[in-house]
């Protein structure tokens, strides 16, 4: 894992961090090497994980920080409950699913982090694996089965599941319809 003291994180962009700073048009940016710190020490901080993860990866794009950051994420997730490690385990599915290193600087997976990060890939799915035997609603089964899916390296696969609406009702006679979403 890159040690959280380690300066190469500064270069490690991130949405509203890039070129060793916060950007002009999010000066709120966080620095992640800080949230994590936080977050190992009170990994049930779930409001804190969850303003921090979009800037890891959001809209389909998975940034290189992301890779650094996803072995602290598995750390933290081990430190909770089946339960309760839903939201670190449904982020480290989608940086998976997001991942998109071929788009070029910034979005790469650098050689240093490459090794730390399979790892914790690995390392994630026993925990979404217990995770899955809590009880969840439909939404929530879906995005754990989307990182299943991701973490088995079926990224197009968890894309698809994840995309997927889990049902509506017919008005009239309240049949449940299963269809894709747009």
């Amino acid at each position: 894992m890159l040690p959280l003291n380690d300066n190469r994180w500064r270069e490690l962009a991130h949405r509203g961090w890039s070129g060793g700073k916060r950007s002009e048009l999010d000066p709120d940016a966080p620095y992640v090497p800080d949230e994590l710190r936080v977050l190992l020490e009170n990994p049930k901080d779930v409001a804190r994980f969850r303003n921090l993860y979009p800037y890891l990866t959001s809209e389909g794009t998975t940034w290189e920080t992301a890779y650094a950051a996803a072995p602290y994420i598995v750390e933290i997730a081990k430190q909770l409950s089946p339960k309760e490690r839903f939201d670190h385990l449904v982020a480290i599915g989608f940086i998976a699913i997001s991942s998109c290193p071929d788009s070029g600087d910034g979005f790469e997976i650098k050689s240093f982090l490459a090794e730390a990060y399979e790892k914790a890939l690995n390392d994630a799915l026993p925990l979404l694996v217990e995770a899955l035997l809590e009880q969840h609603s439909a939404v929530e089964t879906r995005y754990l089965l989307a990182a299943t899916a991701a973490l088995k390296g079926h990224a197009k696969l968890g894309n698809l599941i994840e995309t997927l609406d889990c049902y509506s009702q017919c008005p009239n006679c309240q049949t449940e319809i299963y269809e894709l979403s747009e």
